[in-house]
C-alpha cells in the first residue's frame, strides 16, 4: 500500500480576458499556504487576495525601512511579583512607516517569518539593544537584562552561531545581560539523536558566548517537555493563555501549578506574561511564580520612556 499526501489549490477564473500571470501567482501562493496549514484543498478567495496584497506591499517596503531605521525598539519591563522591583525587560518591535503609519508586530511579523525577513530584523533588534545597554554601562548608568526574540528561522540559518559570537564579542556585555527568547517551535524535532545534539549544541554555544536563553510561549505547543529535557534553558516564560484559562478552570489551574513547580525544580527562572489584574498577580504568587510581565505593571514603552522608568525604579 502506498500513501500519498497531496495539496491542491484552486483559483476561480473570471470572465473576459484574465491576467494569466496573476492567476498563476495566486494559485502558487495558495498552494504554499495549503502546504503550510497541511490542508488537502484550498480555494483562493477575496480575503486571501487582500492578505497577499498586504504581504506584497510589506515585502517591498521592508528593506528600505530597515535602511532608514524605521523599526523602533520598545521595552516592556519585567518585575518581581513579591517586591514589584524592576528585574528586566523585553525588547519589542514597532514599525513607524511613513507610508503605513505605526504598525504593531502583529501586522508584519508573520509575513516576515514567511519570507525570511525576520532574520534580518532580529539582528537589527539585537544590535540596537546591545548598543543601548553598552552606552548606559559606559556612562555608569544602571541596566537590567533585556530579552530579544529569536526567530525559528535562525536554527537552520548558515553562520548563525558565528554571527552571534561576533555580536557578543563586539559589545562585550556582562554574561546574561542579553537574553534570547526562543519559542518551542524553533526546535520541532527531538525524535532523532542528531536533532537533539544539534539543538543542544546551539543552546550551549549561545550560553558560552554570554547570552542567557529563555523558553518563550511555554504551554502553547507540543514540544515543551522535550525542550525541557534536552535544552538547558535559563528561564521559562509562561504564555498568557494558560493564565487566563487557570482563572476559570480547575484543570488548567493544576496544569499551571505543576508547570511552575516543574520549572522551579529545574532551577529555571519562572515568568508569566500578560498580567493585567491584581487577581492574576495574586494567583501566580500563590502558585509560586516569581516574575511577571504585563499591563498591570507597565506597558511597552519607547526607549526614552524606559530610561526614565529605570531611573525611577532602580534608585
Amino acid at each position: 500500500m502506498t500513501r500519498i499526501r497531496y495539496h491542491v489549490s484552486a483559483v476561480q477564473v473570471p470572465n473576459g480576458r484574465p491576467n494569466i500571470a496573476k492567476l498563476v501567482s495566486a494559485a502558487s501562493t495558495t498552494l504554499d499556504l495549503a502546504r503550510t496549514e497541511n490542508q488537502p484543498f484550498l480555494l483562493f478567495n477575496q480575503q486571501m487576495e487582500e492578505e497577499f496584497a498586504w504581504a506584497s506591499r510589506l515585502e517591498t517596503l521592508a528593506p528600505k525601512a530597515l535602511a532608514r531605521q524605521e523599526f523602533e525598539v520598545w521595552y516592556q519591563p519585567k518585575y518581581d511579583l513579591a517586591t514589584h522591583a524592576l528585574v528586566g525587560a523585553e525588547a519589542l518591535v514597532r514599525w513607524q512607516s511613513p507610508e503605513l503609519g505605526l504598525l504593531p508586530p502583529g501586522r508584519f511579523i508573520e509575513v516576515f517569518e514567511r519570507n525570511g525577513f525576520a532574520v534580518r530584523l532580529d539582528y537589527y533588534m539585537l544590535g540596537h539593544v546591545a548598543r543601548f545597554l553598552e552606552d548606559r554601562m559606559r556612562r555608569g548608568l544602571p541596566v537590567v537584562p533585556v530579552s530579544v526574540n529569536q526567530s525559528a528561522l535562525h536554527i537552520s540559518e548558515g553562520g548563525y552561531l558565528r554571527k552571534m559570537k561576533e555580536t557578543a564579542e563586539a559589545y562585550g556585555l556582562p554574561a546574561g545581560l542579553l537574553d534570547l527568547e526562543v519559542t518551542e517551535t524553533a526546535f520541532v524535532d527531538f525524535k532523532t539523536k542528531e536533532a537533539r545534539e544539534s539543538s543542544r549544541h546551539i543552546i550551549d554555544s549561545l550560553k558560552s558566548y554570554g547570552y542567557a536563553t529563555s523558553m518563550d510561549d511555554f504551554c502553547t505547543g507540543y514540544s515543551s517537555i522535550a525542550m525541557l529535557q534536552n535544552l538547558p534553558m535559563d528561564s521559562m516564560k509562561i504564555d498568557r493563555s494558560i493564565l487566563l484559562a487557570a482563572e476559570h478552570d480547575d484543570r488548567a489551574l493544576r496544569i499551571l501549578q505543576n508547570v511552575i513547580q516543574l520549572g522551579a525544580s529545574l532551577d529555571m527562572k519562572i515568568l508569566c506574561e500578560g498580567i493585567e489584574t491584581e487577581a492574576q498577580e495574586k494567583l501566580l504568587k500563590d502558585l509560586g511564580c516569581t516574575y511577571g510581565q504585563g499591563y498591570l505593571y507597565a506597558k511597552p514603552m519607547k526607549q526614552e520612556e524606559f530610561e526614565a522608568f529605570m531611573e525611577e525604579h532602580l534608585k
